[in-house]
């Protein structure tokens, strides 16, 4: 916020607006998440210029699908090559949402982009963090804090570990 003691000089005036023009365009996608392109190529087997346009698609909220878990989205990144086996996804958690226990298929790579998470062993995972569970692992999770956690995920299909949640969730597994 500018002094308004003083007269703001035209170049301070330009400088902050420039500041400002700037931090508005980094906060959109795929920009935000820049300093993480080369790790979500990595987790999501694609090229850099693909994870670019992914997250650009990411931008629009008609990409995102409400999940029957109260508090999430998921947004489906599109592989380069079809990989029945694999899935890759964005999902954004509201504030205080729970994930319910569940087992995973295959293993599970997770680098959290924004906010945090703790499981049901006390690890917090927090932006720029990477979690690995392995198949067969079961874990539940809380999200922390006030503000949404935006995590990228590769997986391969988990299931929840109460029988009737596995039924009515069974949507988000696919």
């Amino acid at each position: 916020m500018p002094d308004l003691s003083q007269p703001e000089l035209p170049q301070d005036r330009a400088l902050r607006l420039g500041a400002e023009r700037l931090q508005a365009a980094v906060a959109m996608l795929p920009e935000r998440y820049a300093p993480f392109f080369a790790r979500l190529g990595d987790l999501w087997q694609l090229p850099i210029d693909t994870v670019v346009a992914q997250l650009a698609r990411a931008a629009e909220p008609r990409h995102w699908r409400r999940t029957l878990l109260s508090g999430l989205e998921r947004f489906d990144v599109e592989p380069s090559k079809p990989q029945p086996d694999r899935r890759a996804h964005l999902l954004r958690f509201q504030p205080g949402a729970l994930f319910p226990l569940h087992r995973h298929r295959g293993t599970e790579r997770v680098l959290v982009l924004e906010g945090s998470y703790a499981d049901d062993t006390r690890q917090q995972v927090r932006a720029g963090d990477t979690q690995t569970m392995a198949p067969g692992s079961e874990h539940r999770l809380h999200i922390l804090g006030d503000v949404p956690c935006v995590a990228a995920v590769s997986e391969h299909g988990l299931s929840f570990v109460a029988p009737w949640l596995g039924r009515v969730l069974r949507p988000f597994r696919r």
